[in-house]
This record gives structure tokens, C-alpha cells and sequence, in this order.
């Protein structure tokens, strides 16, 4: 398997943007596959949850008010005995008062009023023992009442109480679709390049690749031919074989956006990052064994991977290429280059880069 170095450039920065907006989640361009494939169903697993949250509440409801009404039932039948024995305890005692009364004037006065207050209270509790019984079950019907018009409520409403309830994590949600939406392009550049990488990975390990290459300048290249100054350049992929050094665009356009004249060319683009390249490896020694003929030169080729349409041109030293004809493409060349010299060149570069 060849040998793969770095992150694509427009992974980091669709992570980056992802990272700006409070989005976290994602850790390859598949998950967030994932997440647009399946966004309608984890929006309805969201409600799908309240709605279990909510039936489980109701069911809670229903037990704590079957509860409620079991206590009452217990409530009313110790309260009812209770009164019962008061009942026949004051009767009791009205009838013990009853035979005292023929006593001594003192004792009769005394023996009445309290045969008097015995009578009043047995009256009460003869008169009054459904009031009692309720009054000893009133915290517990005002629980169930309000549990009641709790339940009420929630069968009523429970739509309303579910979306309300998962309104939260829905904007979350849909704030994380709206950002990848609007990243669109970006996310088709990932997938391009990603594709490219995991194609080149079926290669053996002669080759290299260096992910998101990237060289700044100072004083900057000037190009005669192109009266162009080149500050900087940017690579996608940059394989280092055998047969020498192969920079990598990947484009996943479509057909419109082929035909679009808005789009900066990336043959022009390939071209003048290739001249910068080949400047800065040329002019280095002991990256190639010398010969005995003279001074190897490091080759290098340009490519443009394209993911879905092709051009049907051809232009002056750049290849464009479809994915699938990309790793044969590579093979066509012989080696130039030992496996030292390889790994030598891939050094220096990553070495410079940093």
C-alpha cells in the first residue's frame, strides 16, 4: 500500500468551517454522508424520543393517580373505623354518665355537663363522619385533581408538547444541515480528493504521497515565459515514484461548471505551480545519485483528476485523467529513480514544507 502523508486540504477546511459554526461531530467526510442521508431520520428519531419521554410521563401519571386513589380508599376505611369507635366509646361513656346523675347536687351538676359534652360530641361524629372522612382525604384528591388535569393536558397536547419539547435539538439540527448545505462545494472538493487518496493507497509502498503540499517563496520564483511572480504554491497531492514526481488535482466538477468560463483554469493553475516545483528540485544536489553521463534530472508530471466529467481536450504538459485511469496512467512510466532516491526526495519535500 503506498505510503500517505497528511490531511486533504479541503477535509481541514471544511472541518475548520464546521469548527467555526459550533459543529463538533464530524470526523471524516462519511460521517458526513452519513448525517445528509439520514438527517429526515435522526429529525424523527428526535421527536420519536419525546414521544417515549412523554407516553412514559403519562403512564407515570396514570400509576401515581391509581396510587393516589388506593391510598384513598385506605384513608376512608381507617377514618371510618376510627369514627365507629369514637361512636360506641362515647355511647359507652354516655351510658356509664346515665347512672350518675342521682347523685349529690355537686356531682349531678358535674355528671351532666358531661354527659352533656359527651352527647354533643357523639352527635358530631353520628352526624359529621362523611365530613371527617373527607376532610382526612383532601390533600390526596387534590393531588390526583392536579395530576389529572396534568394527564389532560398531555393527551390533549401531546403533538404540540413533543415538537415543543424537541424544538432545542431540531434547531441544533437543522443548523447543522443549513452549514453543510452551504458548504456544498467544498464538501465535493473532500470527496474528490478523498477519492483520489484512497485510489493511490492501492498502490505499493514505492509510492508516496504528501497530502496538501504547500511552499512559500521568499524571494518569490519569477517566470519569464509568464512575466508571472509565484509567491507560494498549493498541491493537493504530490506522489513521489519511481518514475518520478506526479502533482495531483482533483476537481469534482460537473459538466456546467466544465463549461463555465467563471472558473480559474486548472491547467494554467497545474502549470505554474509544476514551473515553481521543478525550480525549487532542480536546483538542489544530493537529492539524486549523480551519473556518470552528467546531472539526473527529477521529472516531473503534471495530472488533473477528474471525479466526474472530462474534458474530451487535450493540452500542452498536462494530463487530464478520470480516477479510474489514474493508477494505471502512473504505471505506464518506468523507474528512474531507486527506492533511497524515493525516499530522499519525499524527505527533503516534507522537510521543506514544514
Amino acid at each position: 500500500m503506498a505510503r500517505i502523508h497528511g490531511q486533504i486540504e479541503s477535509l481541514k477546511r471544511l472541518k475548520h468551517e464546521l469548527v467555526s459554526h459550533g459543529i463538533n461531530r464530524f470526523s471524516s467526510i462519511k460521517e458526513i454522508n452519513d448525517f445528509v442521508n439520514n438527517y429526515q431520520f435522526e429529525k424523527e428519531a428526535i421527536l420519536s424520543t419525546q414521544r417515549e419521554i412523554l407516553a412514559g410521563e403519562i403512564e407515570d401519571l396514570n400509576l401515581k393517580i391509581a396510587e393516589c386513589q388506593n391510598r384513598i380508599e385506605i384513608i376512608k376505611r381507617k377514618k371510618r373505623a376510627e369514627v365507629e369507635v369514637k361512636i360506641d366509646t362515647l355511647r359507652l361513656n354516655i351510658e356509664k354518665l346515665s347512672t350518675k346523675v342521682n347523685k349529690s347536687f355537686i356531682h349531678k351538676l358535674i355528671y351532666l355537663c358531661r354527659l352533656e359534652s359527651q352527647r354533643k360530641s357523639l352527635n358530631y361524629y353520628s352526624l359529621s363522619s362523611s365530613e371527617i372522612i373527607s376532610d382526612a382525604t383532601k390533600k390526596v384528591n387534590e393531588i390526583i385533581e392536579k395530576k389529572e388535569i396534568d394527564l389532560k393536558y398531555f393527551n390533549e397536547n401531546s403533538e404540540q408538547i413533543v415538537f415543543k419539547r424537541s424544538l432545542p435539538k431540531l434547531e441544533k439540527l437543522n443548523i447543522v444541515k443549513r452549514t453543510i448545505d452551504s458548504l456544498r462545494p467544498l464538501m465535493a472538493g473532500a470527496i474528490g480528493e478523498n477519492l483520489v487518496v484512497k485510489e493511490i493507497e492501492k498502490l505499493s509502498d514505492d509510492y508516496i504521497l504528501i497530502n496538501d503540499f504547500r511552499l512559500d517563496f521568499t524571494p518569490p520564483f519569477y517566470n519569464k515565459k509568464t512575466g508571472d511572480r509565484i509567491f507560494s504554491i498549493q498541491i493537493d497531492h504530490l506522489l513521489i515514484a519511481k518514475s518520478g514526481i506526479y502533482i495531483l488535482e482533483t476537481k469534482n466538477w460537473s459538466k456546467s461548471s466544465l463549461e463555465s468560463l467563471d472558473l480559474r483554469s486548472p491547467v494554467e493553475q497545474i502549470t505554474r505551480t509544476s514551473y515553481a516545483l521543478f525550480r525549487t528540485l532542480n536546483e538542489v544536489k544530493l537529492l539524486v545519485n549523480e551519473h556518470h553521463w552528467g546531472k539526473k534530472q527529477i521529472p516531473i508530471r503534471n495530472i488533473i483528476v477528474m471525479i466526474n466529467e472530462k474534458p474530451k481536450a487535450d493540452f500542452k504538459f498536462v494530463k487530464v485523467k478520470s480516477l479510474k485511469e489514474l493508477n494505471n496512467y502512473l504505471a505506464y512510466f518506468e523507474p528512474v529513480f531507486t527506492d533511497e532516491e524515493v525516499d530522499r526526495i519525499a524527505f527533503y519535500l516534507m522537510k521543506l514544507q514544514k
